[in-house]
């Protein structure tokens, strides 16, 4: 009887065992999904410019294809070797596993067979954009840029895109002394800078960051500043509007 009540323990851990490892191996793919292909590691980028979250996100993604590859041979081997000693709901749990690793692999290569002017081309920028929005809403001053932008001429507002550069550590704008610059633009320290009229005349800025693959910024114009729909064609711009007469927008190179 005792040894019975061991033998019965031991199925139990055994089963509890395998019980984790299939949390694992099906929730493991869903969070990497999540961080890569569906674009959470460009959205916590965008978010919060961290170069630690940027550098996390290049040399993660050798790691989580590796995960990735483990976990759906990992699953084969499982389903395969003990196929006839499976229940049916145990089957099915493992093919759940391996259709989890084959959605990543799906997502992640999916754009290289999508047309360049496709809105679903390369999803995990439109992620990043959402996530620079929100930056930029944290930290924008709206009222003292559209007050300032009253005090320029239209002789300020050429058009010319101005490459502002970077002192030494820690990288602040070098800003032109031709315009006395507010801080609720300096605070952004972005790379380059340029005004412009708006297509009621009206002064607006814009502030650029990146270089290849890509370029972000964000435009602020009055509040009747017409914002343009996002543009999907090749180096076209991904638009997403913060307020009337404000948005931020992503480009692909």
């Amino acid at each position: 009887m005792q040894n019975q009540e061991i033998q019965q323990s031991g199925e139990r851990k055994a089963s509890l065992d395998w019980s984790k490892w299939d949390v694992i191996f099906f929730v493991l793919p869903i969070i990497l999904i999540i961080l890569e292909p569906l674009g959470g590691f460009s959205y916590l980028d965008g978010r919060f410019d961290s170069p630690l979250i940027f550098l996390t996100m290049i040399l993660m993604l050798p790691v989580i294809c590796v995960i990735i590859i483990i976990c759906f041979l990992t699953g084969i081997v499982r389903l395969l070797v003990n196929w006839k000693n499976h229940t049916r709901k145990k089957k099915l749990i493992i093919v759940a596993e391996i259709g989890m690793s084959l959605v990543f692999i799906t997502l992640f290569f999916a754009p290289f067979f999508i047309p360049e002017d496709s809105n679903i081309r390369w999803p995990g920028y439109k992620p990043f954009t959402y996530g620079f929005r929100d930056r930029i809403r944290s930290k924008v001053d709206v009222k003292n840029i559209r007050d300032w932008l009253k005090t320029l001429s239209k002789e300020d507002c050429t058009g010319e895109t101005i490459r502002l550069g970077y002192d030494s550590y820690p990288f602040k704008s070098k800003w032109p002394d031709s315009i006395d610059w507010p801080k609720s633009l300096k605070v952004f320290n972005p790379g380059y800078i340029e005004l412009d009229l708006d297509e009621n005349g009206n002064p607006k800025v814009r502030l650029t960051w990146g270089g290849p693959p890509g370029h972000w910024g964000v435009e602020i114009g009055m509040k009747d500043m017409e914002i343009p729909a996002s543009d999907f064609s090749q180096y076209g711009e991904y638009r997403l509007p913060v307020e009337p007469g404000v948005y931020v927008w992503s480009q692909l190179q």
